[in-house]
């Protein structure tokens, strides 16, 4: 059954893209094809940190001030906070300290979107839109905090592709993102994820890391998968999924179907 959303026409969207561990495409369905991000948009925000720290202008224990309200993107637009069916629960209380890593572990391995509004304010967006152009994501923005309806509303985005996502995530594996030391700790942040929709199609104890996205009538992930547990392995390989239009639990059983089709072409 097809699903209307402020993101969706109704109309069942697919898009994917599987990238070899040398970068090239095993399998694709329309990869420049735009989605609204969700949360996927949030593994740029983690690239874009991570640069920050490697150029000594954050530090990965460094306390930050725990905050629920935020303001638009919107040239002198209003503060903000989360509807009460985003808020993380798990998030200390206003004011409370909480170091840099633990923001960026919260926003991917739990989704938070405070964590990930806490990170934007810090670095800012045309860090993210640097990271996205530096990691060849050429299609994608962040335009606007997560939550910023004003924003929405006045025309700002978050936009990803598929194709997109998987470079993206092969930037990050390869160290082609961020330094040796920056790149490792993102791998285990990626690994740390609770909500892995691609991962439902993999054999249990398969290696695998990601960042997934959803709202209503949008479902996406994107990850790696390393079978020999080895990230350098020509068997490792990077998936991207997207979808538009589809009701919750079709949107997941289709990323976990896509997730399979992609384990078996890769014939491990």
């Amino acid at each position: 059954m097809s699903l209307r959303s402020f993101e969706s026409d109704g109309t069942p969207v697919l898009s994917f893209q599987v990238l070899d561990g040398a970068g090239s495409v095993l399998a694709q369905r329309a990869p420049d094809r735009e989605f609204y991000a969700a949360s996927t948009i949030k593994l740029a925000v983690l690239i874009a940190a991570m640069r920050a720290v490697d150029a000594g202008r954050l530090a990965l224990d460094q306390e930050l001030t725990a905050t629920h309200t935020f303001r638009s993107a919107v040239p002198g637009g209003s503060e903000f906070g989360m509807d009460e069916d985003d808020f993380d629960e798990g998030m200390p209380a206003e004011g409370s300290p909480i170091s840099l890593h633990d923001v960026l572990w919260r926003m991917v391995a739990v989704s938070s979107n405070e964590a990930t509004n806490m990170v934007v304010d810090l670095v800012g967006l045309d860090a993210v839109a640097e990271a996205l152009a530096h990691c060849g994501a050429r299609n994608s923005v962040m335009q606007r905090p997560i939550g910023d309806v004003e924003g929405r509303s006045a025309g700002l985005t978050n936009r990803v592709t598929a194709g997109d996502l998987a470079a993206l995530m092969r930037a990050v594996i390869t160290g082609a993102a961020a330094s040796p030391a920056s790149t490792e700790r993102m791998v285990s942040i990626l690994e740390a994820q609770q909500i892995p929709y691609l991962g439902k199609g993999l054999p249990t104890g398969t290696r695998f890391g990601s960042k997934s996205g959803w709202v209503d009538a949008i479902q996406h992930d994107v990850a790696f998968v390393a079978p020999s547990g080895d990230l350098a392995s020509p068997e490792t390989y990077v998936i991207a999924v997207c979808t538009r239009g589809y009701e919750e639990a079709d949107a997941t059983e289709l990323l976990a179907g896509v997730s399979r089709l992609a384990w078996d072409l890769t014939a491990h």
